[in-house]
């Protein structure tokens, strides 16, 4: 009879699956052994189950020939206690046909499985940003040349604990072997098995250990720094640079403080993404410019509206705000132009001496989140304003009208900063 099947178990050292099994008490002596122990002959979890299965029904009709089993006259089995309680002679009854069962199907893997082109097809139907897809893609094959081979059907959980080992020998932080070299192959593989075209993921579970950062300091600007940075975008900016660049410094700084977006939603917008909404003023962010994916309008803060920003939207049309297409030198959709711009407005704000600790950009993020909770906007209305995705369930009934967002974006106290008396000045960007 078969008993319980328990799991196959894995060779601590060589991580081979095997199976093992008491031998009953009443068998050791015919046996001649009190376990018995299987190589299953391979690595994968999956394909070791079956053949645990495979050897465990092997082994039990060994034992039923020992056992000499028999059966009633109903086809029900006599179990082997029964038969020794028994005082008369044991039957011997032939064991009634059943329809046997289909045998186990070990999954078909092709004979080779490219890891690249694996990632390729990937990246297509996963639609990844050509950021993602240029960062990701030089890590898979940087995989290959310390495997030796692109096969992904061959890799093995080993394989990618070794790799994981040499990039930490290599002093990469650990934040980025798991976020980036291990994260990347894992969703490749992980694909594959979606796929069809392997069997499991030796990537899954792999795990490296990040050390929480320490943090000697807030994340947002502090209100001298706010002050010093606001300031500074109202000196004359000098005679060669470009109307947009000049007009970044002027006011991306401006509208992170009074909106609290994400650099890189600001640096995107076009004129016509300034639109009126029952009679209010407001920017409209595009989906494909947010990292949550999804759209978002927030009013225009009285005060930047008195500086003149709707006017010079006004002026640019159609065009993008803070760059212009033509004069770049061919942004690449990898790395466009408006990140670029989001670069370039991190180098000056550090040129000004702000603490390296705070980010330069999304320094704002965070003190416009400080100053919401300060003057008590809703947390909902504050998520919806700054584009985070909210985990309650009671925050996705109902919808948040432009009158909302624009009676707590007014709450927020003005930056009254007056511009700084002296000439354009180069920013030195050089370290210490």
């Amino acid at each position: 009879m078969v008993h319980a099947f328990g799991t196959p178990k894995r060779h601590p050292q060589s991580g081979v699956f095997f199976l093992r099994k008491r031998v009953p008490d009443r068998l050791r002596k015919a046996v001649g052994k009190r376990e018995i122990k299987i190589s299953l002959r391979t690595r994968d979890p999956d394909i070791a189950r079956i053949r645990h299965l495979e050897e465990l029904l092997r082994i039990e009709q060994s034992f039923a020939r020992f056992d000499g089993v028999v059966v009633r006259p109903d086809g029900s089995p006599v179990a082997y206690l029964e038969i020794k309680a028994s005082r008369g002679p044991i039957p011997t009854l032939a064991r009634p046909e059943r329809p046997s069962s289909p045998p186990a199907v070990i999954p078909e893997i092709p004979t080779a499985v490219s890891l690249i082109g694996l990632f390729e097809s990937y990246a297509e139907e996963a639609q990844l940003s050509p950021a993602t897809v240029k960062r990701w893609a030089p890590l898979i094959a940087r995989f290959t040349v310390h495997l030796g081979h692109d096969d992904a059907r061959v890799v093995s959980r080993d394989d990618v604990i070794a790799w994981k080992d040499s990039l930490l020998k290599e002093d990469i932080a650990n934040l980025t072997v798991r976020d980036a070299y291990l994260a990347s192959v894992r969703a490749t593989l992980e694909f594959g098995v979606d796929q069809g075209k392997l069997v499991s993921n030796p990537a899954s579970g792999v795990r490296v250990r990040v050390r929480k950062a320490l943090q000697e300091r807030e994340k947002g600007f502090d209100v001298t720094e706010a002050a010093t940075i606001l300031a500074a975008t109202k000196q004359k900016a000098s005679p060669n640079a470009a109307e947009e660049t000049a007009a970044a410094r002027r006011w991306v700084p401006w509208i992170c403080a009074y909106t609290g977006a994400r650099v890189n939603e600001i640096t995107a917008l076009t004129g016509r993404d300034f639109i009126t909404c029952d009679g209010i003023p407001m920017i409209r962010i595009r989906a494909q410019n947010s990292k949550t994916r999804k759209f978002r309008e927030v009013p225009v803060h009285s005060h930047l509206a008195e500086q003149g920003l709707l006017d010079y939207a006004k002026s640019r049309g159609a065009r993008p705000l803070f760059y212009d297409p033509a004069r770049g030198r061919g942004g690449k959709t990898s790395n466009p132009h408006f990140k670029k711009v989001g670069e370039r407005l991190a180098s000056w704000v550090r040129g000004l001496g702000i603490d390296a600790r705070v980010a330069p950009n999304h320094g704002w993020r965070h003190r416009f989140t400080s100053v919401a909770r300060f003057i008590g906007m809703p947390e909902d209305v504050r998520h919806a304003i700054q584009g985070h995705t909210s985990t309650k369930v009671a925050d996705k009934y109902g919808d948040t009208w432009p009158q909302v967002f624009q009676r707590e974006i007014e709450k927020l106290p003005r930056y009254l900063i007056k511009p700084i008396e002296k000439p354009y000045q180069k920013a030195d960007t050089s370290k210490p």
